[in-house]
C-alpha cells in the first residue's frame, strides 16, 4: 500500500479534462481514488467508463460509487420501473454514448431494449458497476462521494443512500468523526461564491468543481496525514456556453442549463435521509 494517493472529483463524461488530470498522478507513488459520477450530462461517459474501468483493474486504483452510477445500475436492472428518475438525471445522455445512437433516437424505444444492448456491447460494465464500493479510508481520510451522515454517532452506519446522495446531515454538521471527509457530489459553486476546492474548518473538503458545468475538474494529492498539493483543469473549452451547458457537437435543442445543477429527484431524497 502507498502512503501517498491521488482523488478525482465529479467527471461525468468530461474525458479530455480526465486525461488532462491523470497527467498529474503519480502511479508509482501514489494510489488514485475516483469520488464517482463518472456518466450523465458530459459529452463522452463512453470514454469515461472504460477509462476508469482499465485503470481500476489495478488494486491501488479505487472507483467509489456515485449516485449516477447507481441510477443507471438501478435501471439496468428494472428499466420500465427506473426508467423515468434515471431519464430525469440525464440517462439519455449515456445511453446515447454508449450505444452510439443520437439522443432523439433514445425515446424511439422502450427503455427495456436498451439494456439488452448495453449488456451484450458492454458485458464487464454491469458487474464492475454492481461492485462499486461507497467509502474508502486512507490515514486521517474518508473519501466518499456524497459525504456521510454526521448526525449518527457513528458515521460508518450511513446509509447507502447517504454516502451517495446526502447533503442535509452533513454539509452544516459538525464534523466529529475525527478524520478529514473528502466528498463530491456538490458543485462547490453551490457552497462557497467562485466555486473551486471548499474547505471547511471543521475538515471537509468538496471537490467537485462543476466540471461539466464548464467550470473545473479538481484532483487533490494527499498523504495520510494531510493535503499535500492540488490540481484544477478548466473545462470551460469543452463547452460552447457554459451558461446553458451546450457541449461542442451537441444538437441544439439536446440543452442543459446549469439551473440544474441538482439532480432532480435528489431534493426530496435528501430530506428522507436526513430525517432517519
Amino acid at each position: 500500500m502507498k502512503n501517498k494517493a491521488f482523488i478525482i472529483g465529479d467527471i461525468h463524461g468530461m474525458d479530455q479534462a480526465l486525461e488532462d488530470m491523470l497527467g498529474h498522478w503519480n502511479p508509482a507513488q501514489e494510489e488514485l481514488i475516483f469520488v464517482g459520477d463518472y456518466i450523465d450530462r458530459g459529452p463522452n461517459a463512453r470514454q469515461v467508463l472504460k477509462r476508469v474501468y482499465e485503470l481500476s483493474q489495478d488494486p491501488s486504483v479505487h472507483a467509489l460509487r456515485g449516485n449516477h452510477e447507481q441510477m443507471f445500475l438501478d435501471y439496468l436492472k428494472d428499466p420500465e420501473q427506473k426508467w423515468p428518475v434515471y431519464f430525469a438525471n440525464h440517462g439519455t445522455t449515456t445511453l446515447s454514448q454508449l450505444l452510439k445512437l443520437n439522443e432523439d433516437a433514445v425515446f424511439s424505444q422502450r427503455a427495456a431494449n436498451y439494456v439488452t444492448q448495453v449488456d451484450r456491447y458492454y458485458p464487464w460494465l454491469r458487474p464492475w458497476l454492481d461492485h462499486l464500493t461507497y467509502y474508502i479510508e486512507f490515514g486521517d481520510f474518508i473519501i466518499a462521494h456524497a459525504g456521510v451522515n454526521l448526525t449518527l454517532d457513528n458515521w460508518r452506519q450511513s446509509s447507502q443512500h447517504d454516502f451517495l446522495w446526502i447533503r442535509d446531515g452533513f454539509h452544516y454538521e459538525p464534523n466529529n468523526t475525527g478524520k478529514t471527509i473528502i466528498f463530491g457530489h456538490t458543485p462547490t459553486i453551490l457552497l462557497q461564491k467562485g466555486g473551486g476546492i471548499w474547505f471547511a474548518d471543521d475538515g471537509k473538503i468538496g471537490i467537485d468543481g462543476g466540471a461539466v458545468y464548464g467550470e473545473k475538474l479538481i484532483g487533490l494529492k494527499i498523504n495520510r496525514e494531510e493535503v499535500i498539493d492540488s490540481f484544477t483543469i478548466s473545462t470551460k473549452d469543452q463547452v460552447v456556453n457554459p451558461a446553458t451547458q451546450t457541449f461542442k457537437g451537441k444538437k441544439k435543442g439536446q440543452e442543459t442549463t446549469t439551473n440544474d445543477k441538482l439532480d432532480p429527484v435528489e431534493s426530496a431524497r435528501d430530506t428522507r435521509s436526513s430525517a432517519q
